[in-house]
């Protein structure tokens, strides 16, 4: 992670995964920069949520995002749907979510839903002889490539990869089969294979990368493509050789850099700042004419943009110029 994504460790230990834009208590985000540096995001969603978000039902921030290097293997691992995370874990929400693949290397391996025909009764029998893979769909994935994985999906993945995710705000994990390693105390790490059976949709089949469809863009510098509709984030992916203005004015965007550099203004605001691969921002609805550029370089700048499902509720509402939401960006960390 620090050497394909820059981030600089805070020690030698292992990492696998950066939490950038998030509200769960034990990893939340706070606003680098700004009218809100130094608060962290619960604090901005309660106060600023309409300068943010426009309007929206979501009463919490409801996404977090994240970076993963899959090096070793991902335990084969359930996530809740919303009904079950609220009767059985008491949480607001389940655990849907999105892979976009940023690297691959030549061992790594995607496995996502069971095959076909498979049945419950099929996946107890393999987990007791240890061959629960048998069950498993499973794909060399490529680089560009985005998978779907909505809550009650079988998946694990690893083998060296980096993955930019996005997911509903939770934690929630069900391990089915962790490969028969240890954790870092040394001891296996706890399976929870009857929640995880239970949570497990039982009448989806293999998950395969989805076909992406080409967005009409106004300017020839860019391209863009649209990638995923679910029932809690969309997702579009633009290439940028030059300028390319923020196409969704009036709603929240988070903008993941998935290659190359380029620099992100708001004239209105004076605001200028450069990112590059493997940072997260977030542009509030309140900004008006904001706009990328790529950075001269042989790799054109690559921005996944992730949107709420419903972000505009009404026609959007621009704010007075005294609002006390006055950039047009915050970059967020954990």
């Amino acid at each position: 992670m620090s050497t394909q994504l820059g981030r600089p460790l805070p020690d030698d230990k292992p990492y696998g995964e950066a939490w950038d834009l998030s509200t769960l208590p034990l990893h939340v985000s706070r606003a680098i920069e700004g009218t809100h540096a130094g608060r962290d995001l619960n604090e901005i969603w309660a106060s600023s949520r309409q300068d943010l978000a426009g309007p929206t039902k979501h009463s919490n921030f409801p996404l977090l995002v994240k970076w993963l290097e899959c090096y070793e293997y991902l335990s084969l691992q359930v996530h809740p749907g919303d009904e079950m995370a609220r009767r059985v874990l008491h949480e607001p929400g389940g655990k849907s979510e999105a892979w976009i693949i940023i690297s691959v290397e030549p061992n790594a391996r995607v496995y996502a839903g069971l095959k076909l025909g498979v049945t419950r009764k099929d996946v107890e029998a393999h987990l007791k002889k240890g061959t629960l893979v048998d069950c498993l769909h499973s794909f060399t994935p490529n680089v560009g490539d985005c998978i779907s994985l909505p809550a009650g999906t079988v998946h694990a993945a690893g083998g060296g990869l980096i993955i930019a995710e996005v997911q509903q705000s939770s934690d929630a994990t069900f391990r089915l089969f962790d490969w028969n390693r240890v954790g870092l105390d040394g001891k296996p790490r706890p399976l929870q294979i009857e929640r995880a059976l239970e949570a497990t949709d039982w009448d989806q089949g293999p998950i395969i990368p989805v076909r992406p469809s080409r967005l009409n863009t106004s300017s020839s510098e860019t391209k863009g493509e649209h990638l995923l509709k679910g029932p809690h984030f969309q997702f579009e992916r633009y290439s940028v050789e030059g300028s390319f203005n923020n196409p969704h004015r009036g709603e929240m965007t988070i903008w993941m850099v998935l290659d190359g550099a380029g620099t992100l203004q708001n004239p209105a605001t004076g605001y200028l700042r450069h990112f590059s691969k493997g940072t997260t921002v977030v542009v509030p609805a309140s900004a008006r004419d904001v706009a990328w550029t790529a950075s001269m370089t042989e790799t054109p700048l690559t921005l996944l943009c992730v949107r709420l499902e419903s972000s505009i509720v009404n026609a959007p509402h621009w704010l007075p110029s005294n609002s006390s939401l006055q950039l047009s960006c915050l970059n967020y960390s954990s």
